[in-house]
């Protein structure tokens, strides 16, 4: 694994760190500015997808994503980086810290607070503009996509929902992508909040938004817990994933046969390769496609993990180690940072 040249006692040594961490804007900004160093180059740009992790915004998990030999880092939007409240000094300094560590900075993931369909007016107007700001902040960070999630409306039937989230799209979202040369598309994560997460609600939806700028952020797992078999449902629509999260599911079949599928604790996300999705059958459909985006583990397994693990500013190890096992198996498929 590629080693950075970003000192660690730098990154322990930065004034606020531990402010950082609470989620205090200002401590962001002041721990990329102080945390000094010479920059280091990104990887080259390559017609493979891009191996990156999910995290919330902190010098130290870019630093860990660069040494776990991770091309990016997808972050995950919060109150201590959103994208509505970022300073102009802010963004620039996200952006020298990716460069210290030397990982792109792939994409944002701007999920809760986006109710494009809201039924309340004002809070759909509110979001709206939340995530126009979002995909010009997305775009002065480096960034070709943008995840998020469609956002629904309680009480409304699948097709009004697909029409108005249809019409937003169509009229407010793709001007501002043509501009800015940049894509968009929810994860399929099936919740309240995002009501267009199957092939059925995705066909009438894309039939109606013609524009491939509008697309998925594709995660097999959602489908392996729903039975729906992931690799058919990306071959179908490849040429519509624009971003890509790397998260298996695994079935535990005795605790299945007890409770059925209306109970508990028969399904549990897992890093890849250590559940069902046939993962050499899905990096073929994404080479195929000529995708070339960003694929970032979404880490979601507690065999792996120490929670509360997102709430300081460095993972804790236990965390750190699924993330590592999850790059080890994924690189066989990925060339990425092979040295």
């Amino acid at each position: 694994m590629q080693k950075t040249n970003v000192r660690r006692r730098d990154f322990l040594k930065v004034a606020g760190a531990s402010a950082a961490a609470l989620g205090a804007p200002a401590a962001v900004e002041a721990s990329a500015r102080e945390a000094g160093g010479p920059a280091s180059e990104p990887p080259p740009d390559t017609k493979f997808p891009k191996l990156a992790l999910i995290t919330r915004y902190s010098p130290q998990k870019l630093e860990f994503a660069a040494s776990a030999g991770y091309e990016g880092v997808v972050i995950a939007t919060d109150e201590s980086f959103d994208p509505d409240k970022l300073t102009d000094q802010q963004i620039e300094d996200a952006l020298n810290t990716a460069r210290r560590a030397g990982v792109r900075i792939i994409s944002l993931e701007c999920m809760s607070g986006y109710n494009h369909i809201a039924r309340d007016p004002a809070e759909r107007k509110q979001a709206r503009a939340k995530f126009i700001r979002a995909l010009e902040v997305s775009h002065r960070l480096g960034c070709k996509f943008l995840g998020t999630f469609t956002g629904g409306k309680q009480g409304a039937s699948p097709d009004e929902q697909v029409k108005e989230l249809a019409e937003v799209i169509n009229e407010q979202y793709l001007p501002v992508c043509e501009k800015l040369d940049m894509t968009f598309g929810p994860e399929n994560y099936p919740c309240d909040a995002n009501f267009a997460t199957v092939p059925a609600v995705w066909e009438k939806l894309f039939a109606l938004v013609p524009n491939h700028r509008f697309g998925l952020e594709f995660d097999p797992s959602h489908f392996v817990r729903q039975y729906i078999d992931p690799i058919r449902v990306a071959w179908e629509f490849r040429d519509r994933i624009h971003g890509v999260h790397l998260k298996d599911a695994e079935i535990i079949q005795p605790v299945l046969q007890k409770v059925g599928i209306h109970g508990q604790g028969w399904w549990r996300y897992r890093i890849p390769g250590q559940g069902l999705v046939d993962w050499p059958a899905f990096f073929t459909v994404l080479l195929q496609a000529g995708f070339k985006g960003g694929a970032a583990v979404e880490h979601e397994d507690e065999f792996w993990d120490a929670p509360p693990s997102n709430d300081s500013a460095e993972f804790p190890q236990e965390r750190k180690d699924g993330f590592i096992l999850a790059a080890r198996f994924l690189r066989q498929y990925l060339p990425g940072r092979t040295s």
